[in-house]
C-alpha cells in the first residue's frame, strides 16, 4: 500500500497489481458496504487556464466544489486532487491508468469519487489497483487485507462443481431424474458423496496433499462406484418387498407401536397414514387409516385431518390398511397406544415390484 495523500485526519492509499478486486476484507471485516464507484459528473467548474502534459497544479474557476482525494476528469485524463489552495487544484496526473494530456482553458471537469468516511475502497481496472481510504491511526500495511469472496458464495460454487463431477463419474444406466425421494429430496447417499467431494475440493485448493482431502476423496469414491455397481439402494429403485410396506414412525409416545407388515398391497404406490384416534391397551385402543385419494397421499391426508377411511380396535393380530396391507400392533403387557400417536406406511403396488430399469440394481426383501 502506497500513500497518495494526508489530509483531515485521513489518509488515501493505493496498492497495485491487484488483479480483479470485487470483496475486500480487512482483518476479517468484509469491506463490501465501504465499495465506491465511479461516477463523473459535472462539477460546474471550469479549467481556468491552459494546462500542459507536466503541470501539478491546476488554475479551475471554482476551487471549493472540490475536496482532498476527489477524482477528476479532464477530457479523458483522470487526476487525484491532493490538496487544493483557493482556486488552484495540486493533482496527480495520469491517474487510474489514464494517459496524460494537454487541456484547452474553459475545459469542463468532472468529479468520479469522492470520499467522506474511513474504510471506503473502489478497484480501477484501468490500473488494476485497488484504492483505500484511511484514518491517520490507521495504516493497511499493518493489516491483513485480502480479497476474494463471500464463503457462502465459495461454498455453493464448490457445491456445484462437485455435483456436476459427481453426475459425470454416473453410470448413464442411472436416471437423473430420479434422484429425488417422493418428498422431492436427494437420497442421503447422493447428497453426502457431493458433500465428500466438494470438502475435497475446498482443501485441496489450499493444500494439495492433504491426509483429510485425500480420506474424503476415498470415501466419495467407494460410494461412487456402489452406485455405478448397483450395491446401493436409491429410493427410485423398487424392491421386492415395497408392496408390504416401509413402517416410519411419526410422534408416538405410547408404548404400543406397529411391528410388522403383511400382505401385497394391490394399489400404486402410497404412504399411508395410521393414527391412534382412541387411547389405550389392545382391545380399547382405535386406530384410523388413510390412503391416497386424487389430490394427496394418505399421510398428508391424516395431517390435514381429513376423514379417516376407517378404523378399527386394536386387537394384537393382523390388521387392515387397506388394499390388501395389513398391519400389527404389539406390546408387552400393560402396554398402551397414546391418543395422536402415527405412522406412515411408505408402499408400492405388488405389480411394481420389479426394480426400476438399472440392471444391476440388486433385488431385497425383508427377513
Amino acid at each position: 500500500w502506497v500513500e497518495l495523500f494526508s489530509h483531515g485526519g485521513y489518509k488515501l492509499y493505493e496498492a497495485f497489481n491487484t488483479g480483479l478486486v470485487t470483496v475486500l476484507f480487512q482483518s476479517g471485516e468484509d469491506l463490501t458496504p465501504y465499495e465506491k464507484t465511479e461516477n463523473y459528473t459535472d462539477s460546474t467548474a471550469n479549467t481556468n487556464e491552459a494546462i500542459d502534459i507536466i503541470e501539478t497544479a491546476i488554475d479551475v474557476t471554482d476551487g471549493s466544489l472540490f475536496g482532498y482525494g476527489d477524482v477528476i476528469k479532464v477530457d479523458s485524463e483522470k487526476m487525484l486532487v491532493t490538496n487544493i489552495a483557493s482556486n488552484t487544484l495540486t493533482v496527480k496526473r495520469g491517474f487510474l491508468g489514464t494517459t496524460t494530456a494537454t487541456h484547452n482553458t474553459g475545459v469542463d471537469i468532472y468529479i468520479g469519487i469522492e470520499w467522506s468516511e474511513e474504510k471506503q475502497w473502489i478497484y480501477s481496472g484501468g490500473n488494476d489497483s485497488v484504492l483505500l481510504y484511511e484514518l491517520n491511526t490507521t495504516n493497511p500495511n499493518d493489516l491483513l487485507v485480502e480479497s476474494g469472496e463471500d464463503f457462502e458464495t465459495i461454498k455453493s460454487r464448490y457445491l456445484a462443481n462437485a455435483s456436476q463431477y459427481l453426475d459425470s463419474m454416473l453410470d448413464s444406466n442411472l436416471p437423473r431424474e430420479q434422484f429425488k425421494d417422493q418428498d422431492g429430496n436427494y437420497d442421503y447417499i447422493i447428497i453426502r458423496t457431493t458433500s465428500l467431494l466438494a470438502c475435497s475440493f475446498l482443501i485441496r485448493s489450499s493444500d494439495p496433499t492433504s491426509e483429510v482431502a485425500d480420506a474424503l476423496w476415498d470415501e466419495a469414491d467407494r460410494n461412487i462406484a456402489s452406485l455405478n455397481e448397483g450395491r446401493t439402494k436409491l429410493s427410485w429403485q423398487t424392491t421386492k418387498d415395497a408392496s408390504t410396506g416401509v413402517i416410519r414412525e411419526g410422534s408416538v409416545s405410547g408404548s404400543l407401536r406397529i411391528i410388522d407388515t403383511r400382505g401385497a398391497y394391490s394399489g400404486i404406490y402410497d404412504k399411508i397414514g395410521v393414527k391412534i384416534t382412541t387411547a389405550g391397551a389392545i382391545g380399547t385402543a382405535v386406530y384410523s387409516y388413510w390412503v391416497k385419494n386424487s389430490d394427496s397421499l394418505g399421510s398428508e391426508r391424516m395431517n390435514n385431518s381429513e376423514n379417516a377411511n376407517f378404523s378399527y380396535t386394536v386387537n394384537g393380530q393382523y390388521q387392515s390398511i387397506g388394499n390388501g396391507l395389513e398391519i400389527r400392533f404389539a406390546g408387552d403387557t400393560g402396554d398402551t397406544a397414546t391418543l395422536n400417536d402415527y405412522w406412515e406406511i411408505e408402499v408400492s403396488g405388488k405389480n411394481e415390484k420389479v426394480d426400476s430399469g438399472y440392471p444391476r440394481s440388486i433385488s431385497m426383501s425383508r427377513r
